[in-house]
């Protein structure tokens, strides 16, 4: 093997690993579109569920940084 071909040899591993990568969106897409024709008002349920637990961290977490920055003040 040439020095001059391990370039390429990385080009085309990229290239198969985007491929791969692009290949297990559209299947997870597909499964997705899938489950949610299957049970439209439990997928809405879940992506409501999913949603407001995000809410719900973001809301602690600011509610503990201000705490932490109140805390910081007081001697």
């Amino acid at each position: 093997m040439r020095f001059s071909e391990v370039p390429h040899m990385m080009t085309s591993a990229l290239a198969q690993l985007k491929a791969i990568g692009r290949v297990a969106f559209y299947l997870l897409v597909a499964f997705m579109v899938i489950r949610l024709w299957q049970d439209p008002s439990g997928a809405a349920d879940a992506t409501v569920n999913f949603i407001g637990s995000i809410g719900s961290f973001f809301a602690s977490a600011v509610d503990k940084l201000s705490q932490f920055v109140r805390s910081l003040g007081s001697d």
